[in-house]
């Protein structure tokens, strides 16, 4: 067992310097252990929490950059047409979405459901105001569905957080949820005269439905919901 020269403090037989004063370590009657290990850790211990900040605020840096660059493109170089806001508004609703969960101790479904609302209504309003502020698709089409799929989320966070279900069952009331949603785009849609856009949504509307009904079968089937856990789970 050796001691510091310098301050006394007994040493472990791994170290080479004390780790109280830095003093090299010098016992010229005890071999050195290479195999000895260290008795602290040599990689810092950082929680986890402060990762998830840290890798936050440098993706948030890397949105920020670009934005700055088309803002200064656009103000200086091309001024004829606001473009930057499509930038701008973009990488802030990827940012409120992706980002700023990251930047909570605890993420919060509500709280969170609230920012994506707003984000997404701000998101799509800015393309209606500096493109189609004429028409009436706003607050006609694109509003009203945000609200039913708000709706519909919120209600499927408190289903997912009342109670355990089966995958299935999960897979279903999604299933549900987008078929609500589907079906007021299409009648706000029909009601908007947006034939074309009626037309295709309704195609995905029934391709929905077709697949709530397989997925209704297969919750309610034992055996089929077991050979599919088997084959997607195991």
């Amino acid at each position: 067992m050796s001691y510091c020269v310098n301050c006394g403090v007994e040493l472990d037989a791994s170290a080479k310097k004390c780790a109280l004063c830095d003093t090299p370590v010098y016992n010229p009657a005890q071999k050195p252990f290479k195999d000895a290990t260290t008795p602290f850790s040599q990689t810092p211990v950082i929680p986890t929490s402060m990762k998830q900040k840290f890798v936050a605020l440098i993706v948030s840096y890397i949105f920020l950059i670009p934005n700055l660059v088309c803002i200064f493109i656009n103000l200086f170089v091309s001024p004829e047409k606001l473009w930057f806001v499509y930038v701008l508004s973009s990488s802030l609703l990827c940012w409120i979405v992706f980002v700023f969960p990251f930047f909570t101790k605890k993420i919060h479904p509500y709280i969170m459901w609230i920012f994506d609302t707003i984000a997404i209504a701000a998101y799509v309003f800015v393309f209606h105001a500096n493109d189609m502020g004429d028409r009436k698709w706003y607050f006609g089409i694109a509003l009203p569905t945000i609200i039913i799929t708000s709706i519909c989320t919120v209600y499927f966070i408190y289903w997912i957080r009342k109670r355990k279900h089966h995958w299935t069952s999960t897979v279903l009331h999604v299933f549900v949820d987008l078929i609500i949603i589907l079906t007021v785009l299409c009648v706000c849609l029909f009601i908007a005269q947006q034939i074309l856009l009626f037309n295709i949504f309704i195609v995905i509307n029934v391709c929905c439905l077709a697949l709530f009904f397989f997925w209704l079968y297969a919750n309610k089937s034992k055996k089929l919901r077991a050979w599919m856990g088997r084959k997607m789970f195991f």
